[in-house]
């Protein structure tokens, strides 16, 4: 029996392994009639009939020992390139994007523009939602980013499908049109929310957070450390000045190092 590239490998496998069991079960039945009274007496006909099966069964062997090594080639094969022989493409994001590297964001930007125009903007919900400020939104241009590159792996890439693409329909679309929505509500060029040229919001009391280090690694069957008072005044007044951070870690709110 010889491996047939149209058939499914597990239907093949048991082909070869029932050809296999014939071939040894004919065999079988041939030397327990040669034990049973035809070494002296059998016939050149049955010895020609034993010898064929047996030919037989070398050629099922060979051919099942060639299909099962091209599976594991295949299997090695499909195994290295999972395992990132080739650096995986790192997934972009807006929000991650490189400081100071006006080229990356250009190129960013040249992409999605044609993008939304030509797709995105097609669809009516998406046209209602986006706010005429989106870029002034870095949240909005994220969202449309992921969106834009999903589109591109579910119609262009190499796994792309029909499965991908109703997904890209169903959820993914609807979701970040949605989410868009409730980012910018009323917003508009003419009355942007944010004030120009400030500083962006500060994580909320980032200055507290080496004690919560400390519970939440070894004691986090209790409550966490209680606020102080001027933990307390600073949340109620969203006091900027209480930036800050993890004394052990980088400290990028400004662009540098602490």
């Amino acid at each position: 029996m010889r491996y047939d590239d149209d058939k499914d490998p597990g239907t093949a496998a048991l082909a070869a392994v029932a050809g296999l069991a014939r071939s040894v079960e004919a065999l079988s039945r041939d030397v327990a009639a040669m034990k049973s009274g035809m070494q002296q007496t059998a016939s050149k006909a049955a010895v020609a009939r034993l010898n064929d099966t047996v030919s037989s069964l070398g050629n099922t062997v060979a051919s099942f020992e060639e299909f099962l090594a091209r599976i594991a080639t295949n299997r090695a094969d499909t195994g290295q390139r999972r395992s990132g022989a080739e650096s995986p493409e790192r997934v972009r994001s807006w929000l991650g994007m490189p400081v100071h590297d006006a080229g990356a964001v250009e190129n960013v930007l040249s992409e999605l523009l044609p993008w939304m125009e030509c797709i995105y903007l097609r669809y009516a919900t998406a046209r209602e939602a986006l706010p005429p400020c989106w870029l002034w939104h870095p949240e909005i241009v994220e969202e449309l980013l992921w969106l834009m590159d999903a589109w591109t792996a579910a119609y262009e890439g190499e796994e792309a499908s029909n499965k991908l693409v109703g997904d890209w329909h169903d959820r993914q679309r609807p979701g970040v049109t949605r989410r868009i929505g409730e980012y910018a509500p009323g917003c508009d060029v003419l009355v942007h929310r944010d004030d120009a040229g400030q500083p962006i919001e500060a994580v909320p009391l980032a200055v507290a957070a080496d004690p919560f280090v400390t519970w939440w690694a070894e004691d986090r069957q209790t409550q966490g450390p209680a606020p102080t008072e001027a933990h307390i005044e600073a949340g109620r007044r969203g006091d900027r000045a209480q930036r800050g951070g993890l004394s052990a870690v980088p400290n990028t709110s400004a662009g540098g190092q602490r």
